[in-house]
């Protein structure tokens, strides 16, 4: 019953960790991406 009771719950976390990693980030919403060096304005664009 421990064993069930285990594999249920790691069964969920990996479910759950499945679906926040598949939806999509919005980039428009973000704005650019902060690693971008501001003295250069195409910096986004590729």
């Amino acid at each position: 019953m421990k064993r069930a009771v285990r594999m249920l719950i790691l069964m969920v976390g990996l479910a759950c960790t499945y679906v926040a990693i598949a939806t999509p980030i919005l980039n428009a919403e973000l704005g650019p991406m902060p690693l971008c060096n501001p003295a250069n304005p195409k910096c986004s664009k590729r």
